[in-house]
């Protein structure tokens, strides 16, 4: 077994209330409301790796799922029975503490380059927001059926993923002010876009734009097979990994919808990041324990870096912006939870 490296819990309460057509602009075919096979897009069940993870594996908690990682270098990652956040210096590979929280989380998104990150907390219908130093910002309850991901627009809405519920979800100074119906019957990750926050059908039916300052949906397309993690690359871009297409789609958001390129990933590609200074997109690969790196230099012609051995159910994955080093959730439970830190020169070039 790993050695355990040593959390220090910080109690802090979270109050909790259980929770809670639109037509297309432009010329391309909507997504439609209704899937005709309402199946949702999940991650591979992956096999224990048998090729030795890259880098350093440590003990974060069970199941992790989301990772982001700050500026200071400090990661937040949502871990489950028991809910919480573990704080890890990835520069050193220590865990600076744990901090419950009332609720599972699974996506996390940052509102800025060093936070806060955005905590939707799933099975308390809750969406929050956690500063690196471990304060909770306002809190906004009786948020949907299951808020899956939020990601928060240049006006400062947060915008929501209202996964159980369909639709979108607005959130304002920590209140909901206004939810929207399907659109997307099943919405999983989203990315925000300036103004737009850009959301994926995990059953099957595409794109859908959502504007935070209006509050109202204006674009939607059909793309991929099942999608499930959205993420911003700048400039107007999008990536999405349709997960059930083996496959990570790029397009241009203005709101409408345009592609620009196809990605191979096989092997039900999941989650997704994005290195600014160096135009790298990484995705995790889960079926095959693998981390794909993507050179984006050109949009239009992406470039496959080279692949890196990961942790057993690599479903989320961060890059730090200023040093470059890689975190990768092993989601798979008990045991095999862990978090995988590579260091950059371990990486593809």
């Amino acid at each position: 077994m790993r050695s355990l490296v040593a959390t220090t819990a910080v109690a802090l309460s979270v109050v909790l209330v259980a929770g809670c057509g639109t037509d297309s602009e432009g010329g391309d075919a909507p997504a439609s409301s209704s899937s005709a096979t309402p199946v949702a897009a999940e991650p591979a069940v992956a096999p224990a790796p048998t090729v030795t993870p890259a880098g350093r594996v440590i003990e974060v908690g069970n199941e992790p799922e989301g990772v982001v990682i700050g500026t200071s270098g400090i990661a937040a990652v949502g871990v489950r029975r028991p809910d919480a956040i573990t704080l890890v210096n990835v520069r050193t590979g220590s865990v600076v503490r744990s901090i419950p929280t009332a609720g599972a989380p699974r996506h996390l998104e940052l509102a800025g380059p060093d936070g806060p990150v955005i905590l939707p907390l799933e099975t308390s219908n809750t969406i929050t927001e956690l500063s690196f130093d471990g304060t909770f910002g306002p809190i906004a309850t009786g948020v949907g059926d299951l808020p899956h991901d939020a990601v928060r627009t240049s006006d400062g809405t947060l915008v929501g993923t209202n996964e159980h519920g369909g639709g979108a979800l607005f959130i304002r100074d920590g209140k909901l002010v206004k939810s929207l119906p399907a659109g997307p019957p099943q919405p999983g990750g989203v990315a925000a876009v300036g103004r737009y926050a850009a959301m994926a059908d995990v059953q099957g039916n595409g794109v859908f734009i959502y504007d935070g300052t209006t509050m109202t949906e204006v674009a939607s397309k059909r793309i991929g097979t099942r999608l499930t993690h959205a993420h911003a690359l700048g400039d107007g871009l999008v990536a999405f990994a349709d997960t059930d297409g083996g496959a990570v789609l790029i397009e241009r958001i203005t709101p409408q919808v345009t592609d620009v390129a196809r990605i191979d990933a096989p092997g039900k590609p999941y989650g997704l990041s994005y290195d600014a200074r160096t135009k790298t997109l990484l995705v995790t690969l889960g079926s095959s324990n693998t981390l794909r790196l993507v050179d984006m230099t050109d949009p239009a012609k992406p470039r496959i870096k080279g692949d890196v051995p990961t942790v057993q159910q690599a479903n989320s994955v961060a890059m730090d912006p200023v040093t470059g080093i890689v975190a990768v959730t092993g989601s798979a439970p008990g045991e095999a939870s862990s978090l995988q830190i590579i260091p950059a020169d371990q990486l593809p070039r």
